[in-house]
């Protein structure tokens, strides 16, 4: 003789194709967490407390995809709260999103993305300094023609 339990189990197997995946372990989700906040701050040097005031710093400095997965990660916190809610969460979706935000971020080089910032800022200051320069020359030219 079958448990209801039992019978449930093979109801949802055969209605769905799979039985469900079990529930995200709460200690395991937040490691995850504290990982990918790690690495928010090793790689972006993004401050910040939460996830969610670290993705609200990181602006675009994510691309929208990773926008999107951290945005999907908020929700799965949010939803991890709740005991009841936590068993509707999608697994592969929460999964997928935390593999997209980690391989985004292990590409960035913190010392590539620091020279490029240096580069830039001194660039800058060599072209405004070429306009100043351009400029001081036609108005000595302008001086001098009258």
């Amino acid at each position: 003789m079958t448990s209801p339990r039992d019978r449930a189990r093979t109801r949802r197997e055969t209605s769905t194709g799979e039985s469900s995946p079990p529930m995200i372990d709460n200690k395991q989700f937040d490691g995850r967490i504290t990982v990918l906040q790690a690495a928010l701050r090793e790689r972006l040097g993004l401050r910040g407390h939460s996830l969610e005031r670290q993705v609200r710093r990181a602006g675009r400095l994510l691309p929208r995809r990773q926008r999107r997965a951290a945005a999907t990660l908020l929700g799965a916190q949010d939803w991890m709260s709740h005991p009841r809610l936590a068993r509707l969460l999608d697994h592969r979706a929460v999964d997928a999103a935390f593999a997209d935000m980690h391989r985004h971020l292990d590409r960035i080089d913190p010392r590539e993305r620091r020279n490029t910032a240096i580069l830039r800022l001194l660039g800058g200051i060599v072209l405004n300094l070429m306009i100043f320069g351009v400029l001081l020359y036609l108005l000595w030219r302008y001086v001098h023609a009258a």
